[in-house]
Order: structure tokens, then sequence, then C-alpha cells
């Protein structure tokens, strides 16, 4: 295990660790019963136990349990390997994995600290959010498409992580371009999600950047389609 991996696996299992430590901290000053889930207009449609804050820490963890154990699956066949080819493109997705899982569990945290800061203030008879939770929630999802798009196109081939379609997996000149092309196209996709969330606000925000994200993987695959017709192995054959 190289010490990059070892500093990923260091800061996921600290991250885990703190979300359940700031998560410990906040319940102590919050009421017996404050808000636990808001709808779609940011109404409060529940409250519940604030020991049921626990509930998002022990689902970051399990969910970071999952990626853990994908990840020893590409360690282990990085090890097993008999073709250098082959280690560089399970050492690559261990990479990608690692930074998707932390990524992922930064924004997790975040998402959590708001969330607990929101119960802390809740007062009784509360109707409606303090903060916007579309905003919020789109404005994570915005910055992990950012932070995953710097590294898609770092990938190399493999039938995992990146993007994947029948056109890109051809070889790797199209999985090099779709991927660098896909790369692009989230970092613009999250920058689009995070401006038009503080504008339109609302639920609104939300079904915008839906189309976002549906334009974004219909452009991906537009371009990957067109990249194996100029660079795939069928399109090489004819020439």
């Amino acid at each position: 295990m190289s010490n990059k991996q070892k500093w990923m696996d260091t800061v996921l299992w600290v991250l885990t660790a703190a979300t359940f430590l700031i998560t410990a901290v906040a319940v102590q000053f919050m009421a017996d019963k404050v808000p636990m889930h808001y709808n779609a207009s940011g109404e409060i449609d529940r409250y519940g136990s604030r020991y049921e804050n626990y509930i998002f820490p022990v689902m970051i963890l399990i969910f970071n349990i999952f990626w853990v154990v994908f990840i020893s699956f590409f360690r282990r066949k990085a090890l097993k390997a008999e073709q250098e080819k082959e280690r560089k493109e399970a050492q690559s997705s261990i990479t990608v994995l690692g930074y998707a899982a932390v990524g992922t569990t930064i924004m997790f945290l975040i998402m959590q600290c708001v969330f607990l800061m929101m119960a802390v203030s809740a007062s009784e008879g509360q109707q409606r959010a303090e903060f916007d939770i579309n905003i919020i929630c789109n404005s994570m999802l915005a910055f992990l498409m950012v932070f995953l798009g710097n590294i898609l196109p770092k990938t190399k081939r493999n039938s995992v992580v990146g993007v994947r379609t029948v056109w890109s997996m051809d070889n790797d000149t199209t999985w090099e371009l779709s991927n660098r092309f896909g790369g692009k196209a989230m970092i613009v996709s999250g920058l689009l999600i995070l401006i038009e969330s503080f504008i339109i606000k609302g639920f609104a925000s939300t079904m915008v950047e839906l189309a976002i994200i549906i334009a974004m993987g219909v452009a991906m695959m537009v371009y990957s389609s067109n990249v194996y017709k100029k660079y795939g192995n069928n399109a090489k054959k004819h020439q």
C-alpha cells in the first residue's frame, strides 16, 4: 500500500470519527424533541428524539465500510496482476475510489453539521427550516461534482469507475478522451448547479439540478460515441 493510500484511509476514518464526535457534542445542546425531517419546501414534517441525529453518522460509517471493501478488491487485484498495464489500471481505480470516498464523506460531514446546527437552534413550534434545504444539498453535490471532475481524467481504463460506455471502453484513446470530456462536463455542471441553486432556490432549483445532471449524462454519451467513430477499433479497420 502506497503512502497516498494510507493517507486516504486515515483521512476517511478520521472524518468518520469526527462525524460521531461532533454529533455527540451537538446533541447535548438540543431539546429532547427536534426537527428530524423536512419536505421539499423546507417545511418540518416530523419531530423526533435528539438521539436520532446519530442515524446519519451510522449511515456514513456503513457507507465507508462499503468503500473500504470495494477499494480492497482493487488492492488485491493490483497485487495479483501479472501485467504492468493491469496493475496500473487497478492502482488508478484505487486512487479514484479513495478520493471519491473522502470527498463524499466530507460532503456528508458538512451536511450533518448544518442539520445539527438547525436542530440546536430550533424553537418549539417552528414550522420551517432555518435554511433552504435545497440550497444546502445542491451546493454539497455541486462541490463534489467539481472535485470528482478534476479526478476523472486521471483514471485508467477499467470496468468500474469513470465514463464507462461501450464506446469509451473500446480502447485507451477512446477512454482517455471520453473521461477528459467527462471531467470537464462534471466541473461545468457542478458550477451551474451551484449558481442556479442560489438564484432559483427552493424545490425548483433541485428540479433544475436534475435536468443539468441528465443533460451532462447525455452529453458524455454523445461525445463518447463521436470519439469512438473517429478512434474506435472498428473505425480503424475500415480506414
